[in-house]
């Protein structure tokens, strides 16, 4: 799939957003079955690049994502 979609898991989570040769690539939301998601830029499946992640408790943290490691996390603080 290349372009604009939606796939959605078995185990409930759901991905929204770019597709480049099947795989999420550019931006795009993924939705964790426990309800965590990432809003970001994707590079061939993996969080790349600028992004917000929202844990479990509804808390927002921003960054800079590289696969799994996000050094410097910002919380979002709306006052």
């Amino acid at each position: 799939m290349n372009g604009r979609g939606t796939l959605t898991h078995p185990s409930g989570a759901f991905y929204s957003g770019l597709f480049r040769d099947n795989m999420y690539h550019g931006k795009g939301t993924y939705r964790f079955p426990d309800g965590t998601k990432y809003t970001g830029t994707f590079n061939n499946n993996r969080f790349e690049g600028e992004g917000e992640f929202t844990d479990s408790q509804g808390l927002v943290w921003r960054g800079k994502f590289h696969n799994k490691a996000a050094l410097g996390l910002k919380l979002k603080v709306n006052v």
